[in-house]
């Protein structure tokens, strides 16, 4: 099946829109069927998880009581992360993220991982908030971005992503009181981009229908995931994974058990394992 679309696009403008607004959208990333089948996937998940109507997820923040929310995703099904080693995103990720001193690996191949992929629908507001953890001014690098795929279109009425264009260059924390945002509108099939410094939230969904998008946070290796990706893959899509999509997951830069076993936090491809629970 092919999931996503072989554009003829410019990367560098939307490198130049992410430096200089924080953000860039680009349309109709998925193919019909690719959009079709992730969509399909994420709601038979999310009815498996919500059976008898009791979520079985523990701990979810009050503030995401009225969204939909299906949590390591890359769990449900290895296109999940093909969508991800798309080239667009790959040269663009590679662009902003990538150490140019990790010598573990050639420097033309990602060495950032993911640190979270989620799947969400708008509920409540969400407030503006910055991703990167602490703010930093300026640079062509960040230490994290979002990466959101559409599912579903996205609009004012059902709870679009709003964002604050260039605070990401603030070096600042949020001002929740802040108002003059804009909405981040898109069609199902639609790719947005944004450096994880941005000012970002969203707004209540005020229609009772689904707003389903694929949320992916990627950051620099040395960055700690925000959930322990390389312990609860399923390895079954681990073994459908390349070396590349291996490394996207953590797996070359899992901290090493003691000193006497190693003493490198990087690693490069010769590393990689035939199976997850060979790792530990």
């Amino acid at each position: 099946m092919k999931l996503f679309q072989d554009l003829n696009i410019d990367i560098q403008q939307n490198i130049k829109e992410i430096d200089y607004y924080g953000y860039t959208k680009i349309e109709n990333f998925l193919t019909s069927e690719g959009k079709s089948h992730l969509l399909n996937l994420i709601n038979q998940k999310y009815d498996e998880i919500n059976s008898n109507g009791k979520m079985k997820y523990k701990g979810v923040p009050a503030r995401n009581a009225n969204d939909k929310i299906v949590y390591s995703i890359y769990n449900i099904n290895h296109c999940f992360i093909e969508v991800l080693t798309s080239s667009v995103i790959r040269e663009i990720a590679m662009y902003k993220l990538n150490d140019e001193y990790y010598r573990f690996l050639p420097n033309n191949v990602p060495n950032y991982i993911l640190s979270y992929y989620n799947a969400r629908s708008s509920g409540n507001k969400l407030d503006l908030h910055i991703d990167s953890i602490i703010p930093f001014p300026g640079s062509q690098k960040t230490n994290a971005i979002q990466v959101a795929i559409l599912l579903e279109d996205s609009t004012i009425d059902n709870g679009c992503t709003v964002v604050v264009p260039g605070s990401h260059n603030s070096g600042r924390y949020t001002d929740r009181e802040f108002s003059n945002t804009k909405p981040l509108t898109g069609k199902a099939g639609d790719l947005i981009i944004w450096d994880s410094r941005l000012w970002h939230g969203t707004l209540v969904n005020k229609t009772k229908e689904s707003r389903w998008v694929l949320i992916a946070t990627m950051s620099q290796w040395w960055c700690k995931q925000s959930i322990d990706i390389v312990r609860n893959v399923d390895n079954n899509v681990y073994q459908q994974c390349s070396d590349e999509q291996k490394q996207l997951l953590g797996f070359c830069s899992i901290p090493p058990e003691d000193e006497f076993s190693r003493n490198n936090t990087k690693c490069g491809y010769d590393f990689l394992k035939a199976n997850v629970e060979d790792y530990f």
